[in-house]
């Protein structure tokens, strides 16, 4: 069983096959009530094999479908924390998916339907984080809520696998005198304020001596360079978001010498030995989060404004974003989780037509093309009259 989110929503729109079963089932949350969970999965299996029994696909596609929903027991559907499971059959392919949703029932078709999972959609994208301080430092890769610790070659392990200034001389710096073991240095005893030369131990601001503080901070910018370096090459050539978990000493000097085009502005100001994994994925969970919602935030107010102005840049009829989604030109889509609407799209010109006599659900035909062609999708709620289905921005003006 899987978690919802953006990576696996765009998988399962991607994936292609002669036919596709997709199950919507209400169970017991926790798998607390066993004979419901029971019950329920008897009757959608039921309901599927009576759809398929109807379907006048490739008989080879119906018979493997068949074979894995005969597979399908109550151990694979147990436990669902929403009291509902989305579980996708295909001939070559059974995904069983937690997530919250309306709808239940069953769908037989060329694709898999997708619209009832976005509101639920999980959009933080799988992602990095940059732990580091002097002591420590560690990259991590994150997916499907799990933290990978990433081997990183030409990454410090921390600032003294770089440094020349000696724990030492940090402690006396912290005093003002170079830690020298005598009378008023860090481990000597008390000065003795006799002499021509006052007190022993040699203050760092006095002739000849030395302010070991400015080679402090010249080591640290030097390792938090390295560092950041390290972790940018490590990441090339993809486009994983970048978060930094840091002191703000530290946290600063990385984001300074960064020129990693994916670097979350948000990060983390703590220093990592005070988070756990689980601190620290919640931390990085929440950047996320702010992240996608002023994005999200964003795409609309644009997609507002140019609905405003007619402009052509952006659309709320359904069958307009449909004709667009199969023709490749949706940059961003809006859908209302329950919606649907059957039709068909003729294969040359695009073109959508609504009839209830179609067996196509063109609302997930708008989801599935959009994904397919790199697109972004976002349930859509509040943010519009309630009438309408969806709303888009295409890439270009119709």
């Amino acid at each position: 069983m899987r978690p919802l989110n953006d990576n696996l929503l765009r998988d399962l729109a991607e994936h292609k096959a002669p036919l596709c079963l997709s199950l919507f089932m209400d169970v017991a949350r926790g798998g607390g009530n066993h004979n419901h969970i029971r019950i329920s999965l008897k009757n959608t299996k039921s309901e599927a094999n009576d759809a398929l029994d109807a379907c006048e696909g490739p008989k080879d596609a119906v018979e493997a479908i068949r074979q894995r929903l005969e597979a399908l027991d109550y151990d694979d559907v147990v436990g669902g924390h929403d009291r509902r499971i989305a579980v996708y059959i295909a001939p070559d392919r059974t995904e069983i998916i937690d997530a919250e949703f309306v709808e239940t029932g069953v769908h037989l078709g060329e694709a898999f339907r997708l619209a009832p999972l976005l509101g639920d959609l999980d959009q933080r994208p799988d992602h990095a984080i940059l732990a580091a301080s002097q002591e420590e430092t560690c990259l991590y890769q994150s997916s499907g809520g799990v933290l990978t610790r990433q081997d990183v070659p030409d990454m410090p392990n921390s600032l003294h696998d770089i440094s020349k200034f000696t724990d030492q001389q940090e402690k006396g710096n912290v005093e003002g005198f170079e830690d020298s073991g005598v009378p008023g240095s860090l481990q000597g005893g008390p000065a003795m304020a006799t002499g021509r030369g006052g007190p022993q131990g040699v203050p760092h601001y006095s002739v000849g001596g030395h302010d070991w503080r400015e080679d402090k901070e010249a080591e640290m910018r030097h390792y938090a360079n390295l560092v950041i370096n390290a972790a940018q090459h490590h990441l090339s050539g993809t486009n994983v978001p970048l978060i930094i978990a840091a002191d703000e000493r530290l946290y600063g000097m990385l984001r300074d010498n960064s020129e990693y085009p994916f670097l979350l502005e948000n990060g983390i100001t703590l220093h990592p030995r005070e988070m756990d994994e689980e601190k620290l994925r919640e931390e990085a969970n929440a950047c996320l989060e702010q992240e996608v919602a002023r994005r999200r935030d964003e795409v609309w107010e644009e997609i507002a404004m140019s609905l405003g102005r007619e402009d052509g840049e952006a659309s709320k009829d359904p069958l307009d974003i449909v004709t667009a989604a199969a023709s490749g030109r949706i940059a961003h889509l809006f859908v209302r989780p329950e919606a649907t609407m059957r039709g068909s799209v003729d294969p040359d010109s695009y073109k959508a037509t609504a009839s209830e006599d179609c067996p196509e659900d063109l609302v997930d035909r708008a989801i599935i093309e959009t994904l397919r062609q790199g697109g972004d999708v976002f349930p859509l709620s509040s943010e519009a009259d309630p009438e309408t289905m969806m709303a888009a921005s295409y890439r270009y003006p119709t």
